[in-house]
This record gives C-alpha cells, sequence and structure tokens, in this order.
C-alpha cells in the first residue's frame, strides 16, 4: 500500500526513445500503473527495426526479419499485446543454406547448433574447412578446459583456444556476424556467455551443446506484417504520455530538458536512445557517465536489398542463403533470400534478396552485390530495384571488458537514472525488449518504501 502511494504521488518516470527498448519499458511501466513519458527524437517507433511494403507488394525489412525464441521476452511481450494470431516462422520447405568458400557453394553442414557440430560425421564431410580444419574443430571434445577466471577474452581468442586458427572462417561469419564485428575485439563475456558456461560445466563446448537437449519446434520467429508490427502494436497499446517528433537535449536527475528548452520533471528517466546519442544528453549533469558512455565503439554494416523477377534466375531461388567463408576476400558477408526464407516478402513469381557488408559504401556495395549475385545465382539484367539499409558506425561492438566497463557507467548514474539497449545488453530483438523492462522495474525499485 505504501508503495503504490508514493509511485502516484511521484512525477511520471520519463523513457528517452521509442525503440522497442523504450517501448518495452513504457509497456512494463503501465503494467504496473507508473505514469510515464516517452519521447522520441523521430516520427515513427521501432528505432532501428523498420518494415516497409513496397507498392509493387514487396515488404522490406530494413533491420532485423525475425527473433530468436530460446530468449522469451520478445515473444511474451507478443502474447501480451495480442499479437499472437500474427506470428510466423522461417519456412521449413525452402530450408536451404549454402557456405561459400574457395568460389563454391557448398551446402551448409547439417546438424549443428549455431556453430556447434552435433556429430562428428556430416561434419568432417562438409568441405566447409580443409580436412586438418575440420578434425582439429572436432578435437575440441579432447581439450582441457581454460581454469575458471573472471577475465574476458575475445571472440577470436576463444575461437583459435577451443576450435583452432582455421575455424575462425567458419566461426566468425555465424558468431561475429550477429554483432557485425571485430572477431579479435569482441567479448564473450558480452556477446556469448554461453559458450563459456559450456566449456565450463562440460569441460567442452561441444560435449555441453550436444548434452543440452535441443529445443523443439521453431527456433525463430517475426510477423506476417513484418518486424515492425511488434513495435507499432505496444505503441498503439500505451494509454501514457506518447510523444514523437520530440528531441531531448539534456537528461537530469529530476527530468529531462527538450531541445526546444521545456524541462519535462521525472523522478527517474530510462535513456534508451544507442550510446551515441546518449552520451551528450547525460554530459551536463552526469560527465563521468557521459565520458564513459562515450567510450562504447560501434561498428558499421550495409545492407543492400535486390528486387528481381524470378525469371532471370536459371535455377530454383527457394533457399534461405548463404554465408561467406571469412576469408574468402570479399566484401560481401552474407546473403538471406528473403523471398524464400519468410512468406509474404515478395509477390509470387519474384526474388527479394538482402545482401550483406561491413562497412562499405553503399553504391560500391551494390555494385558488389549485383556481380556476386550474378556470379553465384546466375542473375540475369538488372535488379527491378534495389534499396539500402545503411548502418555505418550504428551497430554496437562489445569489445573486451565491456561487461565492466557497463558495471562502471551505472555506478556513475543514480539508481532513478538507466542506461538500457543494445549499447549495452544485448543486440537482439528479446534482448532490446527485456532491457526495457528489466530498467522499468529497476526504476520502480527506487520508490518502493
Amino acid at each position: 500500500m505504501a508503495t503504490q502511494q508514493t509511485q502516484s504521488e511521484q512525477a511520471p518516470i520519463i523513457i528517452v526513445g521509442a525503440g522497442l527498448t523504450g517501448l518495452a519499458a513504457a509497456w512494463e511501466l503501465q503494467q504496473r500503473g507508473a505514469a510515464y513519458v516517452l519521447l522520441e527524437a523521430g516520427d515513427y517507433f521501432g528505432g532501428k527495426v523498420q518494415s516497409e511494403q513496397t507498392g509493387d507488394g514487396f515488404l522490406v525489412e530494413k533491420a532485423a526479419d525475425a527473433f530468436i525464441l530460446g530468449k522469451p521476452w520478445a515473444l511474451e511481450l507478443a502474447h501480451e499485446i495480442g499479437l499472437e494470431p500474427e506470428l510466423i516462422h522461417p519456412r521449413e520447405d525452402t530450408k536451404k543454406l549454402y557456405f561459400l568458400r574457395g568460389g563454391q557453394l557448398l551446402d551448409f553442414p547439417q546438424n549443428l547448433k549455431m556453430f556447434v557440430p552435433l556429430d562428428d560425421q556430416s561434419f568432417l564431410q562438409s568441405g566447409v574447412l580443409s580436412p586438418e580444419g575440420l578434425q582439429r574443430m572436432l578435437d575440441e571434445q579432447r581439450l582441457p578446459p581454460r581454469p575458471p577466471t573472471d577475465d574476458d577474452e575475445s571472440l577470436a581468442d576463444f575461437i583459435t583456444r577451443r576450435f583452432g586458427a582455421e575455424a575462425m572462417n567458419f566461426i566468425v561469419p555465424l558468431a561475429a556476424g550477429i554483432y557485425v564485428a571485430n572477431p579479435h575485439e569482441l567479448s564473450m563475456k558480452a556477446a556469448f556467455p554461453q559458450f563459456l558456461a559450456l566449456e565450463q560445466k562440460y569441460g567442452s563446448v561441444i560435449k555441453g551443446s550436444r548434452a543440452t537437449p535441443r529445443a523443439q519446434g521453431p527456433i525463430f520467429a517475426s510477423f506476417k506484417g513484418g518486424m515492425s508490427a511488434l513495435a507499432n502494436a505496444v505503441a498503439a497499446k500505451l494509454t501514457g504520455d506518447v510523444r514523437l517528433n520530440t528531441p531531448v537535449l539534456q537528461v537530469h536527475p529530476g527530468g529531462v530538458t527538450l531541445s526546444g528548452g521545456e524541462k519535462i520533471a521525472g523522478s527517474g528517466v530510462i535513456l534508451t536512445t544507442p550510446a551515441w546519442y546518449a552520451a551528450p544528453m547525460l554530459r551536463r549533469s552526469f560527465p563521468e557517465a557521459s565520458a564513459l558512455v562515450g567510450e562504447l565503439k560501434a561498428n558499421g554494416s550495409v545492407a543492400v536489398i535486390l528486387a528481381y523477377r524470378a525469371q532471370q534466375f536459371p535455377r530454383d531461388m527457394h533457399l534461405h542463403g548463404l554465408q561467406v567463408a571469412a576469408d574468402e576476400g570479399i566484401h560481401m558477408k552474407a546473403i538471406t533470400v528473403h523471398s524464400a526464407k519468410l512468406h509474404g516478402r515478395a509477390p509470387n513469381d519474384h526474388v527479394l534478396l538482402r545482401v550483406f557488408f561491413k562497412d562499405l559504401e553503399p553504391q560500391k556495395a551494390y555494385a558488389e552485390a549485383v556481380h556476386e549475385v550474378a556470379r553465384l545465382f546466375g542473375a540475369s539484367g538488372d535488379p527491378l530495384w534495389h534499396s539500402y539499409a545503411d548502418w555505418r558506425g550504428k551497430n554496437p561492438a562489445y569489445q573486451v571488458g565491456h561487461l565492466e566497463h557497463l558495471a562502471r557507467i551505472r555506478a556513475a548514474l543514480p539508481p532513478n537514472v538507466q542506461v538500457a539497449g543494445a549499447s549495452y545488453t544485448g543486440v537482439g530483438i528479446p534482448d532490446c525488449v527485456n532491457a526495457g523492462r528489466t530498467a522499468a522495474r529497476d526504476v520502480l525499485r527506487c520508490w518502493q518504501v
């Protein structure tokens, strides 16, 4: 009773940013009966998650096209807001994936859990590494685990230590690709703690993966109308003070100042914008936290979206796509055949592709994308149209020591001012949802008596 009374007397909690982290924070506060103000600088909800329906019947995803079900938070949110009937899953009838190595399209190894082989024989026959490299990966089962330590290590160091140097060419496209990261800088503790835990518990990542039962059913999910459906559905359910086109200039202990000079009082602030936007907002009132947030690095990526007619291909394009070996010597990192991966992404008899690059000027990326699609799949003629998802300098980079750095950021802020989102605790859709809801609960806890 005292808690409820205290909350009702407090100024609203201010949420800065209406990406999925900010929307989830608002939803959590609303569910708990707390007043909030949600402020978004742009004119739409969802942040980086953007789904666009074209006039000629294509559905284009500019960022995530699905979310993993092994982390429950996005699915739970979808259920709570009544979006369950809109759920779809990647198509099983087109579940064909290639691995590009030495200019050849190899069948992707069967029976993997992420990059971990679940049986020796099929992996040895895959050809994704040299025979020696394949055997060295499997020999991980016979290596002793690293002695328990709190020290962080890079993905590259972990791969080399456990699976051998050549394994970088196979594992990096699957693991570092999630974070568009430099494997020599990417923090294992921040990005892949589950593999460190398997090593410690079972003595081997492969042994641990094989001993852990595989989840039944689909691994990923999306929505009929694209991933933006989640953000828009949450926004439609919010009953609090929600403002688009409202940039925040400064964050204070007792609220925020908008770019136009208006001050809004708040009992707490949840700052969900990317670090490069958050640092300047914190500079005046929280200089130490601002400096620490400003030290967080970002990587870049560009996706080239290409639309074709099916007859421009001499082969069946009912496949999910391909991954590129790290040592292939080309800029391209992966291709997703979006029209075949998920229902409703392209009109019949058309092919929609997303071709992924790291930091590359978009026009150069487009030229290489068209060239590679013609070289690898035989496409003739120009695409019907193309567009870009340009995320250069906008993908969080969890460098070695990231969790310790995050702890210093949190220690430099009062408990009622929280930073949350992809810059800090995970780039996936479920991670962002969990970050927003956790931050909301943490701010509310400040006023519990």
